[in-house]
């Protein structure tokens, strides 16, 4: 019987309570574990990414990702039929059973899968798959992420089907993956769409394209003035991450904005950064470095920064209204969301010493300060829907910084 490798890459290690998987990979093989056809993708955990240091995903990259439930008929088709094959299977086998749970599939049992790690580990005297393949010669490439530990794993069976054939307890494992009676897939599965590592740092400016190549029809002073309001609030921290890209390009569409409308506002917005800078008849290297970094976000170049300052410093009639810069104010509530390089208690502590509180998503929120403003979690998802503004723990410090030394 023809084998299916499987490895997850996921959010944390528990599936029975929130985390969720991140990406998958699957190598299929002939009945001499011959690799035939790989696939994989990431998936959109709808919630805070993890360890990215561990799997080197970042939000930005599953923000378009399919979830589990996208992609599980086609998965489903792929491992039926064949000996579904993991690296430490309990692991594995316990995240495909609570994604196909949460997908609504009926599916009693966990499934059952040859554990490459326990066979290996008998073969060679290691457990981790790094140690077995350099025990037999096995590159491990991009080890870590889905495709390339279950290529790795792949290539690791062969070894193991000659090692351990004769084997009743190897036959026994073997039998119980093969009968394992997965539930049906409920339609016709075509290839799903996939997302793969690097596709949104590859394209930043997706969004923005997107919005000059519409064609919608001219917007009145008012649908210009609210997508104002959600550029201001994206640029808070003077980058534009792939969610609030989406949700420019949203507000777009939904104001009727046409390409040289957008084209204007975003020249107006540069202009009104740089007016701000110059209002003190000095631009400092630091506010410099800001205008730039707005320009990079608008997808302007240079020039643009210069083209802004000279304006400014020629004092052009009143055609914008002027910039107000963010600042936080006593009483602001700010709220944390993710693994950040300071734990949640101590941002409390710090930011209710400075006068500013903490708590739960509401509409009085003034900021949500996110490991990866890009996060998909649940908190993340309700600050966007509300209009409050996400941004990093960098930016954050930037602007606690501002608000104590005007204190």
């Amino acid at each position: 019987m023809p084998f299916a490798v499987i490895d997850f890459e996921t959010t944390g290690l528990v599936p029975e309570r929130t985390d969720r998987v991140v990406e998958i990979g699957v190598a299929l093989t002939d009945d001499c574990g011959r690799i035939e056809h790989e696939w994989t993708t990431l998936v959109n955990p709808h919630r805070d990414i993890g360890a990215t240091h561990v799997h080197g995903i970042q939000a930005c990259d599953v923000v378009d990702a399919p979830d589990f439930a996208a992609i599980s008929d086609y998965l489903l088709e792929m491992l039926t039929g064949r000996v579904v094959v993991a690296h430490n299977a309990s692991f594995d086998m316990r995240f495909l059973h609570w994604e196909l749970q949460r997908a609504q599939y009926v599916i009693p049992e966990r499934p059952a899968a040859l554990c490459t790690r326990k066979w290996g580990g008998r073969m060679t005297g290691a457990a981790k798959l790094a140690h077995c393949c350099e025990a037999l010669g096995i590159s491990l490439i991009n080890a870590h992420s889905a495709i390339g530990d279950a290529h790795a794993t792949a290539e690791l069976l062969p070894h193991l089907l000659a090692f351990h054939g004769s084997s009743p307890e190897w036959r026994s494992d073997l039998d119980r993956s093969a009968t394992f009676g997965w539930p049906a897939a409920r339609r016709d599965a075509p290839q799903p769409v996939v997302a793969h590592r690097g596709q949104s740092s590859a394209d930043p400016y997706s969004w923005l394209r997107s919005v000059l190549g519409a064609a919608w029809v001219p917007a009145t002073p008012e649908d210009e003035a609210s997508y104002m309001v959600v550029l201001d609030s994206a640029l808070l921290d003077r980058e534009i991450s792939r969610s609030e890209g989406k949700q420019l390009l949203a507000s777009a569409e939904a104001a009727g904005l046409s390409r040289g409308t957008v084209a204007r506002l975003h020249q107006d917005y540069l202009r009104a950064v740089a007016k701000e800078a110059l209002a003190d008849g000095v631009v400092t290297d630091e506010e410099r470095s800001e205008l730039n970094a707005v320009a990079a976000a608008l997808g302007f170049g240079p020039p643009y920064v210069d083209e802004a300052l000279a304006w400014a410093a020629a004092e052009a009639p009143e055609t914008i209204e002027e910039a107000t810069a963010f600042t936080l104010r006593p009483g602001d509530r700010i709220v944390f969301s993710g693994e950040m390089n300071r734990g949640r208690d101590e941002w409390v502590s710090t930011i209710c010493a400075a006068g500013l509180a903490s708590g739960g998503i509401s509409k009085s929120t003034r900021l949500l300060v996110a490991a990866d403003p890009d996060s998909q979690s649940g908190k993340a998802a309700k600050a966007r829907q509300y209009g409050i503004p996400v941004v990093s723990e960098a930016a954050f410090e930037k602007m606690l910084a501002t608000y104590r030394a005007a204190s």
